[in-house]
């Protein structure tokens, strides 16, 4: 059950499907219950409260005789598993506003071809050094726009996202 809880939840950030992401055979878990996994919207959630419900089983049953304040540690360990999903789930739904972005772009435009040739122009007497300090400057803050944007979105598939399979 603990991969099918990482698989669900690594396709629910990254959006992809499963085929991605690989968990251990599912013969054992009964066709009802992986129906109703698929129909469910909240996959996560429901193998959680499977994982959890066996532990106790297990542990009402003796199958687990493991003294309480370590079976409340498994519990805790899942519980902190499942806020870390949903810290990541929030980089993911929140996007960055459409319009700070565009105003971003803009000042970047402004900044590259009226403020720093000019400041260059005024301040540097040789004609070369001032072009080359313009490039490095506008190149520096057209770099750093572009990293934001690649790491607004850091469960995809490009090459410069997190690699979800090794996780």
């Amino acid at each position: 059950l603990m991969s099918l809880l990482v698989c669900h939840s690594m396709c629910e950030i990254s959006r992809r499907d499963r085929s991605h992401f690989p968990h251990l055979d599912l013969d054992g878990i009964d066709p009802a219950c992986l129906q109703y996994l698929e129909d469910t919207s909240a996959r996560q959630s429901v193998v959680l409260q499977w994982l959890q419900r066996l532990v106790v089983e297990n542990s009402r049953s003796g199958v687990l005789d493991i003294a309480a304040p370590i079976l409340s540690r498994v519990f805790q360990e899942l519980s902190i598993g499942i806020v870390h999903f949903v810290d990541a789930k929030k980089l993911t739904a929140v996007p960055f506003p459409f319009q700070f972005a565009q105003m971003v772009v803009i000042m970047l435009v402004f900044f590259s071809v009226a403020t720093v040739p000019l400041i260059c122009a005024v301040g540097i007497s040789n004609v070369f050094r001032a072009a080359v300090y313009t490039f490095l400057i506008v190149f520096v803050f057209w770099s750093v726009h572009y990293i934001a944007v690649e790491i607004e979105h850091p469960f995809g598939e490009d090459p410069n996202d997190l690699p979800l399979e090794g996780l």
